[in-house]
């Protein structure tokens, strides 16, 4: 099986794949367990593929020892599924992001592959790095390099769903690694078109991007692990030093969501992915009522939610205002986006208008959703979520092109 661009975004909320045009999603949940917990995960064996994602348990050789490892949805309830969420997770030695792409390929070869093929050969592997984590070495490249060599060359994975089995050897061609936040801009600038006449992808220059044209704009990806900025030249190029690149220190948001989970709601969720999965369900109209299905019960946990996004976004606007308000005297455009994005919405709003004037707030700080004009003709219209990694396709088209 032969993979020409795999595109990864190794998030901590979920990790976002683009595989050959084909999207798919994996929760940022990894239990290690041991062999004997391995063979008594399953009762039952999965006859279909659709319900593999759900249900991901793989095992590779690490330092001459088999490792096991529930992936995804399938880790959610298990107590040590987690432990990346309250600190800063360093992808480049945590195992988390490398058994996610191991059972991301194994899902995808069972979804698209041969049987009869235990190979997948990968062309083109682009993921990305977060800024702080980039800015522990002496040069971005330096951890760029780890990554990008960590994925490089030989992989090995047993897939061990009961009714799935199967073992893969993948082999990437090529790595590379980019920077977080600063790769969005590629996504911001250019979009992918359906060209019907030629029956290609083209890549297009956005109308809606000469806004920034006279302007330097400040990225602000707010994930769940880490908030990152980077203040962009005129034009959303590329920015001018390693200076312009900043980490936002606060408090990761998982790590707050967390908090407030142990001392507020935990009486009403088993962990912190349920009280995540309720707050992304109810985000968009601000009210947070948890209904018992069982019971018809209700309770109305709005105030503590509320205050505690209030009280976040906040010391977000404060902290990315006082990274770059003293770096330049002409107007900056702000663009807000990540996972955390959409929900904190409301509330930057209100502590960027706070901060400023409503003016300021209207004319200078954007959200992608009001940002991207409708498109018909556009592939994979990039989101909060998933435009660094429309980015790394626009960049694997380029590379294409060039040959």
């Amino acid at each position: 099986m032969e993979i020409k661009r795999l595109n990864a975004d190794f998030g901590n909320s979920t990790n976002n794949f683009l595989i050959d045009s084909y999207y798919f999603e994996i929760p940022t949940c990894v239990a290690e367990i041991s062999k004997e917990q391995a063979e008594g995960v399953f009762t039952n064996s999965v006859e279909d593929v659709d319900d593999l994602l759900d249900r991901l348990l793989i095992s590779t050789v690490l330092n001459d020892e088999e490792h096991y490892y529930m992936v995804g949805k399938l880790a959610e309830n298990n107590p040590y599924a987690n432990t990346h969420v309250g600190k800063m997770h360093d992808k480049i030695e945590s195992n988390i992001p490398y058994a996610v792409f191991l059972a991301a390929m194994a899902y995808f070869h069972k979804l698209k592959g041969e049987k009869e093929i235990a190979e997948i050969k990968v062309d083109s592997m682009k993921m990305m790095l977060p800024i702080w984590l980039l800015k522990k070495e002496d040069k971005f490249s330096i951890g760029q390099s780890k990554m990008q060599n960590r994925f490089m060359g030989e992989h090995n994975v047993k897939l061990l769903t009961a009714g799935m089995e199967t073992e893969l050897t993948i082999n990437v061609e090529r790595s590379k690694c980019y920077i977080e936040s600063e790769v969005g801009r590629w996504a911001l600038k250019y979009k992918m078109a359906n060209d019907q006449e030629k029956e290609v992808t083209a890549i297009e220059k956005r109308l809606e991007s000469k806004m920034f044209d006279n302007h330097n704009t400040v990225l602000v990806d707010i994930g769940g692990g880490s908030a990152d900025a980077v203040l962009l030249a005129k034009s959303l190029n590329t920015p001018v030093s390693k200076d312009s690149f900043q980490v936002i220190q606060i408090v990761p948001f998982l790590g707050r969501l967390e908090s407030l989970w142990k001392e507020k709601l935990l009486e009403h969720f088993t962990d912190l992915r349920s009280l995540e999965k309720f707050i992304v369900a109810n985000y968009k109209n601000q009210k947070y009522v948890l209904k018992n299905q069982n019971t018809g019960e209700k309770f109305d946990l709005t105030e503590p939610i509320v205050e505690m996004l209030r009280e976040y976004s906040k010391l977000l606007v404060y902290k990315v205002m006082e990274a770059f308000n003293n770096k330049t005297k002409d107007a900056l455009k702000f663009v807000y986006f990540g996972g955390e994005a959409p929900i904190l919405s409301p509330y930057i709003k209100e502590a960027v208008e706070q901060m400023t004037n409503e003016e300021i707030m209207e004319n200078n700080h954007y959200f992608l959703s009001g940002l991207i004009d409708g498109d018909e003709s556009e592939i994979f219209k990039p989101t909060a979520r998933t435009i660094n990694l429309s980015a790394l396709e626009i960049l694997s088209l380029n590379e294409l092109k060039q040959g």
